[in-house]
């Protein structure tokens, strides 16, 4: 790695700490130059914002979450399964991403950060196309599946971000409110998604699940629990 391209990294690696452990609206450009001892000039070399530090930061977290959905892949020999497992992990509400999303869910609920979610919608696009495709194409040889077009992944992301970041939106709603989402609002809200998954793979009904019940709802007791201590200044 270049020696530029480190510095950029440093940068990254920084401010997500701070931003994890401070809170996105309270870290200033200045905090995190302060960590690493660089200058303002140096910065702005590499981003245009502190929001562009935040979009570069999504979209690392999408190639991350690609690269992880891949090893978690190697084992896995039911078609079903492991596309299941794949759709799974294109949708980044998952408690291994608990600390990141304790920050960015409050930011996500913000018309200003309108770019930050597009970009990280269109990172996990790009990070799961070819996983996704490949997948779909093994589970179509087994006739586990029956995709009604070509290109599906395509397709299938597109509804699988609409599907995130509404569960999102559900989870930063309930967390303002101190209220904790439950398991029947997370399945109404899965429901057209699911269906249209389904509909489009051809798949039997109730054969794709886009998240796990038991994970979603220590997701939202951990995350409730952050609202209310350390991170609950971000959704005030």
């Amino acid at each position: 790695m270049r020696k530029g391209e480190e510095k950029k990294q440093e940068i990254l690696r920084v401010a997500e700490e701070l931003f994890c452990s401070r809170g996105y609206e309270e870290t200033s450009v200045q905090d995190i130059l302060d960590v690493i001892h660089g200058s303002k000039g140096g910065f702005y070399h590499y981003f245009v914002s502190k929001e562009d530090v935040l979009k570069q930061i999504c979209a690392q977290r999408a190639q991350s979450s690609a690269a992880l959905a891949g090893e978690k892949l190697a084992g896995i020999t039911d078609p079903m399964e492991r596309l299941n497992l794949a759709l799974r992990m294109a949708i980044p509400l998952r408690l291994e991403e608990l600390t990141f999303l304790s920050m960015l869910i409050p930011q996500l609920a913000h018309p200003e950060t309108v770019s930050v979610r597009t970009v990280y919608q269109e990172a996990i696009t790009d990070a799961f196309a070819p996983l996704l495709a490949g997948e779909i194409a093994q589970a179509a040889q087994a006739k586990a599946v029956y995709p009604v077009t070509e290109n599906m992944e395509q397709v299938l992301l597109a509804i699988l971000n609409r599907c995130w970041l509404s569960a999102a939106l559900l989870l930063s709603s309930r967390l303002q409110n101190r209220r904790r989402p439950d398991a029947g609002e997370l399945l109404d809200l899965l429901k057209p998604y699911r269906k249209s998954i389904e509909t489009l793979l051809d798949a039997p009904y109730g054969s794709v699940e886009l998240l796990q019940l038991q994970e979603w709802d220590l997701l939202a007791d951990r995350l409730q629990a952050r609202a209310s201590g350390v991170y609950g200044r971000n959704y005030k």
